[in-house]
């Protein structure tokens, strides 16, 4: 973390020194690398959002700005990992998978699985970590435990059906999704959107050639999205 710190706050010196002529020093920026505080780091991000450039350049120090300060908050919470309170931790952890850090975040999903092993939802995401990782095994098995720790977990279902389709398995990939379709209603708290998995399940229909349901499905997704380019499949 500190060495992304780091890098920013080169670049952010680079850029501000091309654009001093233009700014000085009023902007705060200068303060803020020399002390990065949240007071310090308003002052610049005030004064870029306030600034009429017609070169943007305002866009690209708040760019800088937000970034930096975004590390110097990770760094607090790595700091301090152990007096998160558990579903903190579980946001930071996710916070982490959003930024492609699949180790560090899984090391936060394994310790919560550690202690909250009947919690579904950091299995779900350890095992999307590691499918975005590109680790099928350890994400089909992450899948799995989520499923276990809650039969009616519908994203684990569908993280699972993408986890097979990957791995080559269309038959398992095809049961498991439509295992997980079962358990959902108007009700659920789903994190995919559920047009995405009717053309999930579009294309794993046509995977495994079972031709009739794939024509009364696609007519459907016809009707519900006429203009996405995966009806092409």
């Amino acid at each position: 973390m500190k060495a992304k710190l780091f890098t920013l706050a080169l670049l952010v010196i680079f850029t501000t020194i091309v654009l001093a002529q233009k700014h000085g020093l009023e902007s705060g920026f200068k303060q803020y690398i020399e002390n990065p505080c949240f007071e310090n780091f308003y002052q610049a991000m005030n004064y870029y959002a306030n600034l009429d450039e017609q070169d943007f350049s305002g866009n690209l120090m708040l760019s800088y700005l937000y970034s930096m300060e975004m590390e110097r908050n990770l760094e607090i919470l790595a700091a301090n990992i152990d007096s998160l309170s558990s579903k903190t931790r579980f946001s930071y952890a996710n916070l982490l998978l959003d930024l492609n850090r699949f180790e560090k975040s899984i090391q936060i999903y394994n310790s919560l699985n550690e202690e909250y092993p009947n919690w579904s939802c950091p299995w779900r995401h350890k095992g999307e970590a590691y499918y975005k990782w590109g680790k099928l095994a350890e994400a089909e098995i992450a899948a799995l435990k989520a499923i276990e720790a809650r039969e009616d977990h519908f994203d684990a279902y569908v993280m699972l059906a993408e986890i097979r389709r990957d791995a080559g398995k269309p038959e398992q990939a095809l049961e498991t999704l439509e295992k997980g379709i079962e358990y959902f209603d108007e009700d659920t708290e789903e994190e995919v959107e559920i047009i995405d998995v009717k053309f999930l399940h579009l294309e794993l229909l046509k995977l495994n050639q079972q031709t009739e349901k794939y024509q009364i499905l696609k007519k459907e997704l016809l009707e519900l999205a006429p203009n996405d380019e995966r009806l092409g499949m």
